[in-house]
């Protein structure tokens, strides 16, 4: 079997980006899978006539305009629905509705009859929605001269639209109310989808929103141009992505916190999801972000990077939960383009520098990890150590304060990390427990750790003591609200104080993990830069050891710890 991609292609997608001939081959994969899945989802539904009649209607579409039925299969949410299908949780109306799309658009005549959705909302994929649908009618979909006919009854003559671009061409006096499908167009001519009606929309980490108002579409129209344009100039390789895979942006609901979120998901590849943010620049860093995942999702779909079903073991630096070793990768690859831009970026401020030093750090470090992971394979291992190369050619200097907070916020991250997940051998540490006593010299295991089930792990956070107070004195000034005298000494430059009020508050709380952190951050800075090694990388050892003998200090175990064998 001839390789989709040549070695080639697969090194420049690994460098984080991909040149037209690659996203293209990813684009007609895509198209391939949903076919696949389309007649597929189609067999399972085949007790039911409808199904039947638009697979038939969508063949007749295929057959008078074959591109009009390649950019209905391309809507994102076909995929979801599939597999619904295939699992006997969805009936063939959506089937339906995209048929009617694609063949009103293709122009020819047609007449369904679908079951009345429960809400009295019909979507037409990529073309609009009717609303104020009768609970006691069926719907009658009837397609002629480019244009489809929606209505709910034989009295009623329903609304008429332009199956090209949805717009109203008749209202009609039947009190069914049509909303068109928007579109923005920041990356091509062919524009990008608003897809704030699909049923089939809902497959992220957050509810979906509602339909924009008037003023929420235009904002989002205004700040993808915004976007569009700013990765044009300085991304292009990007934007190119973009205007390639991506075809529609589904809005969320903001979180709480107010913070802008993205999202993507293998159900709908093609779609991005996210909460409007509050400038232009912020949806570019998130539609890079997402078009990494994006990328690396149709890759996987023709090229098997990793063998699947391995355990969540991996450290991914940004979050404190172990992933498996696919959601470390996809977490590396979209970080390696968010560490693009804030590199385009960097010298715009001390903020900018930090992002692009950090997302710089903690992806080589994810990457680094990859590199020795089994479950990679041969194929995975090349595309890892490309990515690797690649960061290795970013030597663009930061400010040495700058370097230094984030050396601090990722070895702190390492530590929270450990302290969080792993549970070190008692064996090991009863073994080493009898040596310290005797005076003999330790003999540390390297894998001796597992990984603590998640109902075991203590409940923490990212970024908090030390290496918060350092974020907050280097971008915020001072240090954030409420922090320690021991983290305030520390961000300040006082290590020595700060050491010696990390040794007392682990003499109190030897489950203190702020201290913890503090204790490894300061050993880099009084003289003890093995014991800093061991506290950063096996900081559950230290942690367990110091419980067995309580009359050590931890630092001086550390070092010890760190003594050849």
């Amino acid at each position: 079997m001839t390789a989709p991609l040549t070695a080639t292609q697969l090194a420049g997608l690994a460098a984080g980006h991909g040149d037209a001939d690659t996203i293209a081959v990813l684009r007609g994969g895509q198209l391939g899978r949903r076919r696949l899945l389309t007649v597929a989802a189609t067999r399972a539904c085949r007790a039911e006539p409808l199904a039947r009649q638009s697979l038939e209607l969508l063949t007749r579409a295929e057959h008078a305009a074959p591109a009009t039925v390649a950019e209905a299969l391309a809507h994102p949410p076909v995929t979801g629905w599939t597999r619904a299908a295939l699992d006997g949780a969805a009936g063939p109306t959506y089937l339906a509705t995209l048929a009617a799309a694609a063949a009103g658009r293709a122009g020819l005549t047609f007449t369904l009859t679908l079951p009345r959705p429960a809400d009295g909302v019909l979507a037409l994929p990529t073309v609009g929605a009717a609303t104020g649908l009768r609970a006691d009618d069926a719907v009658r979909l009837r397609g002629e001269a480019g244009t489809l006919r929606i209505d709910g009854g034989e009295d009623d003559d329903g609304v008429r639209v332009d199956a090209r671009d949805g717009r109203l061409l008749d209202a009609g006096d039947g009190g069914i109310d049509w909303q068109p499908a928007r579109r923005t167009v920041p990356f091509d001519a062919a524009g990008v989808l608003v897809d704030d009606q699909d049923p089939w929309r809902n497959c992220y980490h957050r509810p979906s929103a509602p339909r924009l108002d008037d003023a929420g579409a235009a904002q989002l129209d205004r700040l993808a141009a915004g976007a569009g344009q700013w990765l044009r100039e300085h991304l292009p390789a990007h934007a190119d992505a973009l205007a390639g895979l991506l075809r529609s942006l589904v809005p969320l609901r903001p979180p709480p916190s107010g913070n802008p979120v993205s999202a993507t998901s293998r159900d709908a590849l093609g779609a991005i999801a996210l909460s409007v943010p509050a400038d232009a620049q912020t949806l570019a860093l998130l539609l890079v972000h997402e078009v990494q995942h994006t990328k690396l999702g149709a890759l996987l779909d023709l090229v098997p990077l990793y063998r699947t079903g391995g355990p969540a073991r991996y450290r991914a630096p940004w979050r404190l939960d172990p992933r498996p070793v696919g959601a470390l990768l996809q977490g590396a690859y979209a970080h390696l383009g968010v560490a693009e831009v804030w590199r385009r970026r960097r010298h715009e401020g001390t903020a900018a520098a930090f992002e692009y030093a950090y997302w710089r750090e903690q992806t080589t470090r994810a990457v680094r990890q990859l590199a020795d992971a089994a479950e990679l394979t041969e194929t995975g291992r090349s595309f890892v150590a490309d990515m690797e190369r690649e960061l290795r050619g970013w030597r663009d200097p930061v400010d040495g304060p700058v370097e230094a907070a984030v050396r601090d916020v990722a070895d702190a991250s390492a530590v929270r990390w450990g302290l969080t997940n792993l549970l070190p051998d008692p064996h090991e540490v009863a073994r080493l427990a009898h040596a310290w006593r005797h005076g003999v010299p330790p003999e540390v295991g390297r894998s001796a750790s597992t990984v603590l089930p998640a109902t075991a792990r203590p409940a923490l956070t990212l970024d908090s003591g030390p290496e918060a107070a350092v974020r907050h004195r280097l971008l915020g000034g001072g240090g954030p609200s409420g922090s320690s005298p021991s983290d305030q000494a520390y961000a300040a430059g006082n290590s020595e104080d700060a050491l010696a009020g990390y040794r007392r508050r682990l003499a109190a709380d030897p489950a203190d993990v702020d201290a913890w952190v503090g204790l490894a951050l300061t050993a880099h800075h009084t003289g003890q830069p093995a014991a800093a090694g061991v506290l950063t990388h096996r900081p559950e050892l230290v942690q367990a050891l110091s419980q067995t003998l309580p009359d050590a200090d931890p630092l001086t175990l550390a070092a010890w710890l760190a003594q050849p064998a």
